[in-house]
């Protein structure tokens, strides 16, 4: 056995093995597809997405609507529906979102909201469904009685 010196000699537990298998696995997968195509396909699909919620009344995006500087993730509020009730909606239909203050409390005083809904791309997401999310999403305000 080797010993880390004091302090880190006395932190109780083991490292995190799983994980870091886990971590090796995933690196090896992006690195597979490459970094720059997933960006490109990211970056067509956050347009594709950023199209679709500007057609919806109600729907206010919240920072650039320009995907050139965005990554994968948009946060949105629906006029008079909490995140919460947003979320909810959505995943009544098998779509998933985040919703609260995502660790950006001051964002959201600045946006004047309380907290937002986000949704997010990845390598795996598709146009299809992109397009289950927005019509989904053009539903919300109309389940609760709005237009």
């Amino acid at each position: 056995s080797t010993f880390m010196p004091a302090p880190e000699r006395f932190e109780a537990g083991s490292q995190p093995i799983a994980q870091i298998v886990g971590w090796s696995a995933a690196l090896q997968y992006l690195s597979g597809i490459g970094m720059a195509r997933i960006a490109e396909h990211e970056r067509i699909l956050t347009s594709y997405m950023l199209e679709g919620i500007s057609g919806i009344d109600g729907v206010r995006v919240l920072g650039p609507g320009a995907d050139k500087e965005r990554i994968g993730v948009v946060a949105f509020a629906v006029e008079g529906v909490h995140p919460h009730d947003v979320g909810q909606v959505l995943d009544s239909q098998d779509i998933a979102v985040r919703v609260g203050h995502h660790c950006a409390i001051p964002l959201h005083h600045f946006f004047g909201v309380r907290s937002s809904t986000r949704a997010s791309v990845g390598p795996t997401t598709t146009r299809e469904e992109i397009d289950r999310f927005i019509d989904a999403l053009g539903q919300v305000r109309s389940y609760f009685g709005g237009k």
